[in-house]
């Protein structure tokens, strides 16, 4: 019984993460309320709070929730990056995942293009997933401290630069390529060629030649990228 009360609770949340995801992409994040997701999927406004206590808590739950899927998925097909190689898989599938999943993307999208942030937000925020997870950066850090990955980088090289520049690049060309979805942005002064590149984006094919040059600039020149 309890087992099945602890399996009823987590599908519950589920549900609640997804009727947000839609309302917030709906209204907006500071126009849905707890109340019009519980509305959503037939709840009480208390059994939402019972599972949250507030919006940025359902937030960052909900960003917890589909970097944990992006997760999942990703290392189902890559357990455990030792190599330079399956860490520029890793960077590709996450990149074909955000692609395929319509969750993950939505979710995406919404974080990119519709979500109205506020100082005072990105603190609570920041708070709520310091209670849930560790830092993906810090994740994604730890990666560079595996040795066949070490060995290939030349000497002296900052690998908390390179963390840095690697995720600021993966952000650009997330938000570059989720623009082509972007149904109500304002092109009015983008020239045909801009619109044209905008459509011709292959976000699979963007990181994975982003990931090279960027790491072509610091691995030993021995052990160029394959």
């Amino acid at each position: 019984m309890a087992r099945k009360t602890k399996e009823e609770a987590a599908e519950t949340r589920a549900k609640i993460l997804m009727a947000a995801l839609d309302l917030f992409t709906e209204k907006g994040y500071s126009h849905a309320t707890l109340g019009s997701i519980a509305k959503r999927i037939g709840m009480t406004r208390g059994a939402v709070y019972w599972h949250f206590d507030g919006k940025p808590a359902l937030l960052a739950a909900l960003m917890d929730h589909v970097h944990a899927k992006k997760e999942t998925w990703v290392e189902s097909q890559v357990p455990d990056i030792q190599t330079l190689e399956e860490l520029r898989s890793t960077f590709i599938l996450f990149a074909r995942v955000v692609e395929t999943d319509p969750v993950i993307r939505k979710f995406e999208f919404f974080l990119n293009y519709q979500m109205e942030w506020s100082e005072e937000l990105l603190v609570e925020t920041q708070k709520k997933l310091n209670e849930l997870r560790k830092s993906p950066l810090e994740d994604f850090r730890n990666c560079f401290n595996a040795p066949a990955i070490v060995e290939r980088l030349r000497p002296g090289v900052n690998l908390d630069q390179l963390v840095v520049t690697l995720a600021s690049f993966w952000c650009g060309a997330s938000k570059i390529s989720l623009g082509r979805h972007c149904l109500g942005a304002d092109f009015g002064h983008c020239s045909d060629d801009d619109l044209q590149l905008l459509g011709g984006i292959n976000f699979e094919e963007t990181v994975k030649n982003g990931f090279d040059l960027i790491m072509g600039g610091i691995l030993k020149e021995e052990s160029g990228n394959e």
